[in-house]
């Protein structure tokens, strides 16, 4: 599948392909920083009532309790860094990442509400992830050896080497995964394996969904739903 010049590219090459995008998107990742200290009590009342007369909060579809809506795959904002929240509703606002959903309301937020809002939703308890379901035991299985260990033979690196092994991320590169709506986790892979960067930070993504099958990724956003964040349901 991964061919160039005739030859077949090995994973120890795509790793290093892999390690030259890491560079570029570490730069890529810099939130701006306003003087202003974030004030979450500022940021609740934008979740709850948002900014404008006539429209919704961030509440509305990702909940007071940042637990978004797995079922209908809105994601769960609660355990993010307050800095990767910050840095996609910017991407939002400024159409770096495209979504005609979150645009509109990213657009109404000026710099420090965006500051505010995300250090409210980054300062909730992350909530207890969804009753497993018996039936998918073997998907989740494999979903934790892709996460764990790679599919080496076809390129696939161990997601939890950036994304950690609890998957609780590491900061604006690698977003927290634990306890992520599967809906949600999987429409993403499915976006970066056709080659869709989604945003500034996407491209590695892409080189590394792109080597997955569709029932890898099936099972890794079965695993990550599952899987409970190091924080789960402590008191920030």
């Amino acid at each position: 599948m991964h061919e160039a010049a005739g030859s077949i590219i090995r994973p120890g090459r795509r790793r290093a392909g892999v390690l030259t995008l890491f560079g570029f998107v570490l730069l890529a990742a810099q939130p701006s920083h306003a003087a202003d200290t974030p004030d979450a009590a500022a940021g609740r009342t934008i979740a709850e009532t948002g900014v404008l007369t006539g429209h919704v909060g961030c509440s509305a579809c990702h909940l007071m309790n940042g637990a978004g809506q797995p079922d209908v795959g809105i994601p769960r904002l609660a355990g993010f860094s307050a800095a990767y929240l910050e840095q996609q509703l910017g991407y939002f606002a400024t159409d770096k990442r495209r979504d005609s959903w979150m645009a509109p309301y990213a657009r109404m937020l000026t710099q420090k509400q965006m500051q505010d809002v995300a250090a409210y939703y980054a300062g909730l308890s992350e909530p207890p992830p969804p009753e497993a379901d018996p039936a998918s035991d073997g998907l989740r299985a494999r979903g934790k050896e892709i996460f764990e260990k790679g599919v080496m033979a076809n390129g696939v690196m161990p997601c939890g080497g950036c994304h950690g092994p609890a998957g609780q991320g590491m900061g604006t590169f690698a977003p927290h995964l634990a306890g992520q709506s599967a809906p949600y986790l999987l429409e993403q892979l499915r976006g970066w394996h056709q080659g869709k960067d989604r945003d500034p930070m996407g491209k590695m993504m892409a080189t590394e969904a792109h080597a997955m099958t569709d029932a890898d990724m099936q099972a890794v956003a079965a695993y990550l739903q599952n899987l409970p964040g190091p924080n789960a349901g402590a008191a920030k």
